[in-house]
């Protein structure tokens, strides 16, 4: 019988896994190409591969090192990041860019106790301002960026 000695850790690890073998079995179809000519299915997934290797890693360290036991779930930063990630992807086609960023960041900033208005706002518009400009301006991203 295996003991565990980290259990956080080979939670973490087995969610890793889950996330890899999801991201690899959701891209299977893409064509993946070739290391020169990189199809659709390349980077996801190496990105997903990846995770899995490194979900093993952890959780195989945790059999052997650590000591640690799972602390209660805190559930509020979780509903709140899975909203704004939620919130995101509905807002992104019918919103723009500008309004999903600033909603995403005001969201996930009730995942702690200690929110700044101010703070927050100032993130918002920054990230806000941010992504257009990289997106948009830098890379040509054909994105709405203000509702329409």
């Amino acid at each position: 019988m295996v003991i565990l000695k980290n259990k956080q850790d080979f939670l973490a690890g087995l969610i890793f896994v889950i996330i890899g073998v999801l991201g690899i079995l959701l891209g299977w179809t893409l064509t993946v190409g070739t290391i020169t000519r990189m199809g659709p299915g390349f980077l996801p997934r190496l990105l997903s591969y990846s995770m899995v290797f490194i979900g093993l890693i952890i959780s195989l360290k945790s059999i052997r090192f650590g000591e640690s036991t799972l602390e209660r779930w805190k559930w509020r930063p979780m509903a709140s990041i899975f909203g704004g990630i939620l919130a995101f992807a509905f807002l992104i086609s019918r919103g723009g860019l500008v309004l999903s960023i600033i909603l995403v960041t005001i969201l996930s900033s009730f995942g702690t106790h200690e929110i700044r208005w101010h703070q927050t706002l100032f993130l918002s518009t920054f990230m806000a301002g941010l992504s257009v400009l990289l997106f948009i301006y830098l890379l040509g991203l054909p994105l709405q960026v203000w509702p329409s």
